[in-house]
């Protein structure tokens, strides 16, 4: 088993965010509101199957996102 399949919220920093892309744009998740929305031991890997952080707008799932630095989070 591939060990990136096993990455879970808690195991991001806590200056890391995880970016989601829909159709509308791009949303940027800290750490900690991950944590409040799906829970520490959600996988990383299957975060965009979590009804919680599909899109308000255009209902679509975020199936590919990305980690950043708290540093390239912001403007």
């Amino acid at each position: 088993m591939d060990p990136s399949f096993t990455y879970t919220v808690a195991d991001l920093a806590p200056d890391q965010a995880l970016r989601l892309p829909c159709t509308c744009g791009v949303r940027t998740f800290r750490r900690d509101r991950l944590a409040a929305l799906v829970g520490r031991d959600a996988r990383l890997h299957l975060i965009g199957l979590r009804r919680e952080l599909w899109c308000r707008d255009c209902g679509e799932p975020p199936l590919q996102g990305w980690v950043v630095s708290e540093e390239a989070r912001t403007p």
